[in-house]
């Protein structure tokens, strides 16, 4: 009996650890699926790819290439209800009462984009046709302000996609520009676990710079300001800087 109930807990807090990656992994699987949808003969798209530049690495759920567009998209799977701006730092996410902070996903998903542009000379070159998404799944319920134009539900994915109807380039270039991301993919197990370390120790430094009132993209000083909003945290080289929390 003793046995059986230490290999309970044992199992419980493993699960605890491993479910929101598990419910990620899930999440970006049913975008896939959705993706898979889309006509072969005008889109290309790349799955849980991850790029490294020098020190750098970062990791992108999904790039669709297409004759339209090319679509930069961050998936989150969260429940609950979601409260964001566009332009702050951090959202909120409650649940039943117990809040959470997240990274602005927009915010996330536009430096995917600028490591894009930096790194690849044909990213640079096709710059005003890239579009970022952030997807939500689950149950969440989203309250946002701003401009959150790019925030989608599943089912909203691909008409958004289709709706984007200029031809910009060929089929053929879409697949040379897959062909240029695919071969810089990383897919060494060990590198991707150390990327997702750098994440979280990224995200501590991050914090520790705010606690103590220091703007963690330029080093400035936080200052409390009063918006439409109500109060908020606000660099001091603003309009240079236009970091918020």
């Amino acid at each position: 009996m003793f046995i059986f109930i230490a290999i309970l807990f044992i199992g419980i807090v493993y699960l605890r650890i491993k479910l929101p990656m598990i419910k990620g992994k899930m999440g970006e699987k049913g975008v896939a699926a959705t993706l898979a949808f889309l006509p072969k003969d005008e889109y290309v798209t790349l799955n849980n790819v991850m790029f490294q530049s020098g020190a750098y690495t970062t990791q992108i759920d999904h790039i669709v290439i297409s004759i339209y567009g090319i679509f930069v998209i961050e998936t989150k799977n969260y429940k609950g209800w979601i409260f964001g701006n566009s332009n702050r730092d951090y959202w909120t996410q409650n649940i039943w009462g117990n809040k959470y902070s997240l990274y602005n996903p927009i915010f996330q998903n536009k430096n995917h984009i600028k490591f894009l542009i930096r790194k690849f000379s044909v990213m640079r070159e096709n710059e005003q046709w890239i579009y970022p998404i952030v997807v939500f799944l689950g149950t969440s319920k989203l309250q946002l302000y701003g401009d959150c134009e790019c925030v989608l539900w599943l089912n909203e994915l691909n008409s958004y996609i289709r709706s984007h109807s200029q031809v910009v380039m060929s089929i053929d270039e879409c697949h040379y520009i897959s062909s240029l991301l695919q071969c810089e993919n990383v897919e060494d197990k060990e590198e991707r676990k150390a990327h997702n370390n750098n994440v979280r120790s990224a995200i501590y430094h991050h914090e520790i710079s705010v606690n103590n009132g220091i703007c963690p993209q330029c080093g400035g000083k936080l200052l409390l300001r009063t918006g439409k909003y109500g109060n908020f945290y606000g660099c001091s080289n603003y309009p240079r800087c236009r970091y918020t929390r």
